[in-house]
């Protein structure tokens, strides 16, 4: 069993005539000895470094649930024991005098690796940064990378903002020398749907294997960790089981904000009390958003777009400040217990377009007649029309594509000529088709769980606990679990329109009821009503977006931007999160990338 740890330590692992004086000249790294000639290394304090049975060498960050780092021979994708491991990893191991390296991360890539190799060299590092100054790394941007990232808001694996370098996908091993790299998946969720049995005795089982799991993700420490706790489902129920086990005093953190509609605190609160855990609350209001939009700069080391890294940079911290080294969030819960409204919307689409071809063509041409207005309800029949009549998973891809909507009139002819309009779509295509077919729903929650998921929220909750010292765990991402789920049918997480079916019976003596009926919100930030009503932040969009800098970055149309902050300024249209991204994605590119 290993100790859990801030996780802030970083390594690089490097071949090549350079790499020894690279390497040297790392601020806050120290050099290791590894008596090898072929490779080198630089490490923070508290990464950790052995040698199996075997002779090969091995540098870990890791918060292992179950299992022991110096099991890994790191071979090979069918003989390492990570297939079997429960928590966070990212482990790299070598044979000495070889100059190779294994290479891998987690199940869903929640602590990441990056790798390059080029001009005589190589290396593999914990952090995108790290890599900036590598001997042979040019400075040239991946344009398809920054396309899915507006309309993803993340640049998915294996592409990274930096067209040099690589990051190795979730739950696969990389293996890495000068001539070639190879990459193979250990881990992909699956769903057999096998389970027999009643809806009480299954609901029975879920519930035990939930505890279990929780129990088992518990910190061995007491006083030391506390929860993320938004007030929904997922994290309440983390809570929930957690302090009725007995022990020390569990301890929640939630963020809330000012605005109504967006503030749960009270059922955080609420969700605390009932089962006797103390509560740590807090708000950001549109004063601290902006500081806090510099954090994100900060603590990503790659642009990341989701503005809800926000209120997660505001939970860490007040997690830091009680004192917490660890901290557990709910996030995969939605995934496995069909849980994501999209999820029963997507049912209905699925029934609309499994009708038959003239029913849905006359049905589309009903909604692109009376759509297209200010009607908002005759919209909404265009929209579901047009969806509707779209294959998966190009009718989920609707719901993450900006820069494909707009294509024409967002990106230059220049950007346009190196990036086709379909290559998000495409990228999603593959990840889609990744695995056996299954159930329609079991397709997209895979789906969810390897972008979404994998992707998007692990990153930015990792990267917001990592900018504060702060360790995270997540149990409902335990492949057990996770594979447990993909035991249960399809209609055990949407029966109908009902999302968590199953789940909703399994917590129903360990949740509140006013928590398992409320609607569901996340941890969304209102930065549509910042960016209509304060000035402040109003000015910083202006400032950043509508400058001669980022018009000579020459990626986006500047006559569309302005037009889209003057409609969003305006209140006329909610363009907010487009231009959150936008923003995002300029100020990063001048701190890291401009200039170098």
């Amino acid at each position: 069993m290993s100790s859990a740890g801030s996780l802030c330590e970083d390594f690089i692992l490097a071949s090549g005539p350079q790499a020894e004086a690279w390497l040297a000249g790392k601020a806050g790294l120290q050099t290791l000895a590894l008596g090898d000639g072929t490779l080198h290394a630089a490490v923070s304090a508290g990464v950790r470094h052995g040698r199996h049975a075997n002779g090969r060498h091995w540098l870990a960050i890791a918060d292992l649930v179950t299992g022991q780092l110096d099991d890994a021979a790191g071979d090979s994708a069918s003989t390492a024991p990570q297939r079997h491991w429960r928590g966070r990893f990212a482990f790299a191991s070598w044979q000495p005098g070889q100059a190779g390296v294994s290479a891998f991360i987690d199940h869903f890539g929640s602590l990441p690796l990056f790798w390059y190799r080029r001009d005589g060299h190589f290396a593999v590092a914990t952090d995108l940064r790290l890599l900036l100054d590598a001997p042979g790394i040019g400075n040239d941007v991946d344009l398809t990378a920054v396309y899915h990232y507006l309309n993803f808001t993340c640049i998915p694996a294996p592409l990274t903002i930096h067209r040099d370098i690589r990051r190795v996908e979730p739950g696969s091993v990389l293996t890495l020398d000068h001539a070639a790299e190879r990459s193979e998946r250990y881990y992909l969720p699956e769903y057999p749907a096998d389970l027999q049995g009643s809806d009480t005795q299954l609901a029975h089982d879920l519930r035990d294997r939930m505890i279990a799991t929780v129990q088992d993700f518990r910190p061995h420490t007491d006083g030391d960790w506390g929860c993320f706790l938004s007030g929904g489902t997922d994290s309440s129920s983390i809570v929930s089981i957690l302090a009725r086990q007995g022990g020390s005093q569990v301890h929640s953190c939630s963020i809330g904000f000012p605005e109504a509609g967006y503030d749960e605190l009270d059922f955080a609160r609420l969700a605390s009390e009932a089962c006797g855990a103390q509560p740590h609350l807090a708000k950001v209001d549109r004063h601290r958003a902006l500081g806090l939009l510099d954090s994100v700069i900060d603590a990503y080391d790659q642009p990341f777009g989701n503005a809800s890294a926000v209120p997660t940079l505001a939970c860490a911290e007040l997690g830091q400040s009680q004192g917490f080294a660890t901290m557990l969030g709910g996030d995969g819960g939605d995934e496995i217990f069909g849980g994501n409204q999209r999820y029963a919307k997507d049912k209905v689409m699925e029934a609309f377009y499994r009708l038959p071809s003239p029913l849905k063509a006359a049905a589309r041409a009903i909604g692109d007649t009376v759509g297209g207005g200010h009607v908002h309800v005759l919209n909404r029949v265009q929209n579901f029309t047009r969806r509707g009549s779209l294959p998966n998973p190009d009718r989920f891809y609707t719901d993450d594509s900006f820069a494909s909507d707009f294509y024409g009139d967002l990106l230059t002819p220049t950007f346009r000529a190196q990036v086709p309009q379909d290559a998000s779509l495409d990228f999603m295509r593959g990840v889609y088709a990744t695995g056996p077919r299954t159930e329609p729903l079991h397709q997209i929650m895979r789906l969810d769980l390897l972008m979404a998921i994998a992707q998007n929220d692990l990153v930015k909750v990792h990267r917001a606990c990592r900018h504060h010292g702060v360790s995270v765990r997540f149990p409902y991402l335990d492949p057990a679990l996770v594979d447990y789920c993909g035991r249960l049918a399809a209609h055990y997480k949407v029966r109908g329109l009902k999302k968590r079916y199953l789940f909703k019976q399994a917590v129903a003596d360990i949740l509140p009821t006013e928590i398992l009926r409320k609607r569901k919100q996340g941890f969304g930030l209102p930065i549509a009503i910042w960016m209509k009503e304060d000035p402040a932040l109003q000015a910083r969009v202006r400032d950043v977006l509508l400058d001669e800098r980022t018009r000579e970055r020459g990626w986006v149309n500047p006559a569309f931007i302005e037009r889209l902050v003057n409609l969003h300024m305006a209140g006329g249209w909610d363009h907010s999160n487009a231009l959150w991204q936008l923003l995002v994605l300029e100020l990063w590119m001048r701190r890291y990338m401009d200039g170098r």
